[in-house]
């Protein structure tokens, strides 16, 4: 599951506690939070493979690069907050 997507659910859980009390009511909310997230997984994984397989080798290289760029200045930003 992604952590956001675990995120956002915690906070919908937390201020709908009182109505998700009941087990069949929790159980069938973290089904489709399970299912929902698995879909949008899946969702991502077919595109990216249609994707993948109709651009050419240069403009796979530069998305991969751009990507990685995107991931590397996350993680600066996350190691080294502006104050």
């Amino acid at each position: 599951m992604n952590p956001t997507t675990a995120l956002y659910f915690a906070a919908l859980t937390t201020a709908q506690g009182a109505a998700l009390r009941a087990g069949a009511a929790g159980a069938a909310f973290v089904t489709g939070v399970a299912l929902a997230s698995l879909l949008w997984q899946q969702a991502l994984v077919a595109l990216g493979a249609l994707a993948g397989s109709r651009i050419s080798p240069a403009a796979r290289t530069w998305t991969f690069r751009l990507g990685y760029g995107l991931v590397a200045a996350y993680a600066l930003k996350i190691a080294f907050p502006l104050p």
